[in-house]
């Protein structure tokens, strides 16, 4: 197993879930820093996603001239250089465009990535090694609170973004005289697979079509739970009353309940299956979502963070186990074209969601209620799942009778 390379794009992931989950606990001291309103909040947290929507079709059409590995130091130096500059930003608009650029480097680092993991993991390993990389991530999202927290009082958020942007930057270093590209990405068999690319349009052929858009229906609505609480989570919060450093630890709660979901999701995965497995989550899910709305301003502190907790490990845990259906689901030749569409769908429906919030926000509605709503996609991934399964199962009937 070649651990230095799964360890630095790891390292990558982790900057990843850093840069997008800081800015959530961040936002009550930049909103005051700046003078932001709710509804300008939104699209600067939405700016990360749209500019990763971007980079992830733009800059992989790079990898057959430049290679993987260059690809990644370059994405790597783009965002760290981006992230500095945020610092700099003194309005929404100077705001949104560096959250944006960084956005777009890390949707070009990210594809890339997982592809010299999957090139170089053992066929019999590569499952858990691309579950590390998604370990990574959350590992930087439960890192967000933690850092927020720490410069809430030392230097605000203009000191957090630049320690976070030297951190970058340091990787690049340590990936420039470490990552190296796995010989298998220059074999003639990967160049014959990269000249007989698949149609997408196969994607919505009559065998793939119900399940294909029951996939991006699914990752929209996970990715939206995601993003969005991380987000917007650590203002709810402030809002309701809580401190400022609670807000920003619950960010970090939330996240290592997924961290410690990872590391079991897989094992009932292959004792029970993904589906039931899944189902059974996101039902969880729906119910502590909408539990943790209603208590938002009268639980205690403790028994808040409870919640949160069990809310990420049922969240994030089956986000995590929803790419084992969607790598299961399409052919081989069709696989990485599916979870391509599928992962950038996903990131395009949650650019909206944020903004909906922060105009529900300045419109009045209630933060308990905007809290509660995110069991709404919860129940819909539950549904999209069950759809998918019973696709599975018929479309297997079909092909063994």
């Amino acid at each position: 197993m070649p651990w230095l390379l799964i360890g630095i794009c790891s390292l990558i992931y982790l900057l990843d879930g850093l840069i997008h989950s800081i800015l959530g606990p961040l936002a009550p001291d930049l909103a005051k820093s700046l003078t932001l309103t709710n509804a300008q909040l939104g699209p600067i947290f939405s700016a990360n996603l749209l500019g990763q929507c971007i980079g992830l079709i733009v800059v992989p059409l790079l990898g057959a001239r430049l290679g993987q590995r260059s690809l990644v130091l370059l994405s790597l130096l783009g965002f760290g250089l981006a992230q500095a500059a945020t610092a700099t930003a003194y309005d929404a608009n100077s705001l949104f465009a560096w959250r944006l650029v960084t956005g777009f480097f890390l949707g070009g680092a990210l594809p890339s990535c997982l592809a010299l993991v999957t090139a170089a993991a053992p066929v019999a390993r590569r499952g858990f090694a691309i579950m590390v990389l998604f370990t990574g991530y959350g590992s930087g999202a439960t890192l967000a609170g933690v850092v927020a927290s720490l410069f809430s009082d030392a230097g605000g958020w203009r000191t957090a973004t630049l320690w976070v942007a030297a951190a970058c930057l340091v990787t690049v270093v340590v990936a420039a005289l470490w990552l190296r590209e796995p010989a298998s990405a220059d074999s003639p068999t990967a160049a014959a697979t990269a000249v007989d690319r698949p149609n997408p349009l196969e994607l919505l052929s009559r065998r793939y079509l119900l399940g294909t858009l029951m996939l991006w229906l699914l990752f929209i609505a996970l990715l939206t739970i995601s993003y969005c609480l991380t987000s917007w989570l650590p203002t709810l919060l402030v809002e309701v009353g809580r401190d400022r450093q609670f807000a920003a630890l619950s960010i970090s709660i939330f996240s290592l309940g997924g961290i410690v979901a990872a590391l079991g999701v897989g094992l009932l995965i292959d004792r029970f299956g993904a589906i039931r497995t899944l189902v059974a989550f996101l039902a969880m899910a729906t119910v502590l979502l909408f539990i943790v709305g209603q208590v938002l301003v009268s639980a205690s502190s403790e028994l808040l963070l409870v919640l949160l907790g069990a809310s990420g490990f049922f969240v994030l845990g089956a986000y995590g186990g929803i790419n084992v259906v969607l790598a299961t689901f399409y052919a081989d030749t069709l696989r990485a074209t599916g979870i391509g569409w599928a992962k950038s769908i996903g990131r395009i429906g949650t650019v909206v969601a944020p903004v909906l919030i922060g105009s529900a926000l300045t419109l009045g509605m209630a933060q308990t209620t905007i809290m509660s709503m995110f069991a709404v996609p919860a129940a819909l991934s539950v549904l999209c799942l069950l759809v998918i399964g019973f696709n599975q199962q018929r479309r297997n009937q079909k092909e063994f009778s």
